[in-house]
């Protein structure tokens, strides 16, 4: 687990499927006040906010404190 509030670097540790392609993830701890957009202005040269929802079935930009997310590494 990285603690992604000191550093935008990310570590691939592992392969997602996102549209049909393995591509690599790196994981993340949701913070109070995260939302996907708020994550994909963090690590926007890295990855998108739909990339972020495919890869974590989301449905929505609201986010549960605690939870680990895929960051998949797009870009």
């Amino acid at each position: 687990m990285y603690n992604l509030a000191k550093t935008n670097s990310l570590k691939p540790v592992g392969q997602v499927l996102i549209n049909e392609r393995e591509v690599p993830f790196a994981t993340y701890r949701v913070q109070d006040g995260d939302t996907t957009y708020s994550l994909w202005l963090r690590f926007r040269s890295m990855t998108t906010v739909g990339a972020l929802n495919a890869a974590n079935g989301l449905q929505s930009n609201e986010l549960v404190t605690g939870k680990t997310l895929k960051v998949p590494l797009v870009l």
